[in-house]
């Protein structure tokens, strides 16, 4: 399908989401926690349900134009011929969303201090509010990237939560819209990194209260 004919089966409002996607995807991928190739990220279609855009696969992510996107269905096919092949994750992607169909759109990064700490066994835990909101992330055992077990695993782990870490390939992410996606990697990888700080100089991370904990948790659905 050529690119006209692709644009005349979406609205005014696709323009907006794509150059957010990608402006997002840019963003994290200066902060390091997606790498030239490594990480991606979708969003719903505006007005179109059962249909997403997603990050194309093996392309550097540090300069991707909204052209260059897919557009797929919940199951995972690409809707345009001769678009690009989508993100091999694009699996993960949709099992995520068909999991929470409050979620506007889901980021998988490479975040390395996350990563460090599902590798580790560490907890996630309550240094700050912020991070009091999530509780202990579920983590997911390590599956080849891009399959359907890998899929169906964090489908299923992400629950009534809004991220998952994964042992051995990074964080994904959930949320209601792509800005709090992005908030939310960023929040995650940094509080993962001053617990690591913290273990690397020989301390116990400082928790926040246990009663104020229990409250802070029954907020974290705000925070996506």
């Amino acid at each position: 399908m050529t690119q006209k004919n692709q644009d005349s089966q979406t609205g005014p409002a696709d323009g907006d989401i794509r150059e957010e996607l990608v402006s997002i995807v840019r963003e994290l991928f200066e902060a390091r926690v997606i790498t030239s190739t490594g990480g991606n990220a979708s969003v719903r279609r505006p007005n179109a349900e059962g249909e997403i855009w997603i990050t194309p696969s093996r392309l550097f992510k540090g300069d991707l134009g909204p052209d260059v996107l897919v557009r797929c269905d919940l199951e995972g096919h690409s809707l345009d011929a001769g678009a690009r092949p989508p993100s091999s994750e694009c699996g993960m992607h949709c099992s995520v969303l068909a999991a929470k169909p409050e979620a506007a759109a889901v980021i998988h990064a490479h975040a390395p201090s996350a990563t460090i700490l599902a590798n580790t066994g560490l907890p996630f835990l309550p240094i700050s509010a912020e991070a009091a909101f999530f509780g202990d992330i579920p983590r997911v055992p390590f599956s080849m990237p891009g399959t359907p077990e890998l899929a169906s695993a964090v489908g299923e782990a992400i629950g009534d939560g809004w991220a998952v870490l994964l042992v051995n390939h990074g964080l994904v992410v959930a949320a209601r819209s792509l800005r709090r996606a992005a908030d939310m990697v960023e929040l995650i990888e940094r509080t993962s990194e001053l617990i690591l700080g913290c273990y690397a100089v020989g301390k116990e991370p400082s928790t926040l209260p246990a009663e104020l904990v229990t409250s802070l948790r029954k907020l974290g659905d705000l925070l996506a």
